[in-house]
């Protein structure tokens, strides 16, 4: 179970720190769009999908009441995609 959410979580770092690295090129005036777009398209489509494996996986083990690191897994992914999707559609209007 821990090595599993360990996969699920990590990729979503990594997405992260690419998102970081491009506004950090963005600052210093590098070619940041690329990597801007890979992290942001990486997290709001990884994300959801990552969700519903691990909420099918759940629902096959009938595990009632939902544990804590479940919730928190949940809270952390979803807070996490909501942000990406606002950064994406606020950058949208920046074009």
């Amino acid at each position: 179970m821990k090595i599993r959410r360990t996969i699920e979580i990590v990729p979503s770092f990594v997405l992260i720190a690419i998102f970081i690295y491009s506004l950090y090129l963005k600052a210093v005036g590098g070619s940041w769009v690329n990597l801007f777009v890979i992290g942001i398209t990486g997290l709001s489509a990884y994300i959801p999908i990552a969700v519903f494996i691990e909420a099918i996986a759940n629902s096959f083990r009938n595990v009632r009441p939902v544990p804590l690191r479940d919730k928190l897994f949940y809270g952390y992914m979803i807070i996490i995609w909501v942000i990406a999707l606002v950064v994406a559609i606020g950058s949208m209007g920046q074009a």
